[in-house]
Formats: C-alpha cells, sequence, structure tokens
C-alpha cells in the first residue's frame, strides 16, 4: 500500500504545471499547419460552391 502512495506522490501534479504555463507561443511548425489547414478549407470551399452551383 505505501508502495502506491509514492507512485501518487511522484507523479507531476498535471493541473498546476497547466496553470504554471497558461500562454505559450505556437512553434513555427505548428503555425504552419494552421495556415495549410486554413487555406485547404478556403479553397475546398470555393471549389466546391463554384462546382455545385454552376456545373
Amino acid at each position: 500500500m505505501s508502495e502506491l502512495g509514492y507512485k501518487i506522490e511522484q507523479q507531476p501534479n498535471v493541473k498546476a504545471e497547466m496553470e504554471a504555463q497558461e500562454w505559450y507561443d505556437l512553434l513555427p511548425v505548428e503555425k504552419k499547419l494552421i495556415k495549410y489547414s486554413l487555406s485547404l478549407g478556403i479553397v475546398l470551399l470555393v471549389v466546391f460552391i463554384f462546382v455545385f452551383k454552376f456545373m
């Protein structure tokens, strides 16, 4: 039973760590993925509107 208490005490307090890092900058690769996702979504939206409205 004492081993279980020891293991629980060793685990990091996730809530406290998340509160400590309330804000952090995005990595360049994350910014690039966001840009690609948004642009792909907008381009596909325009393509689908064009295809279904005019054809």
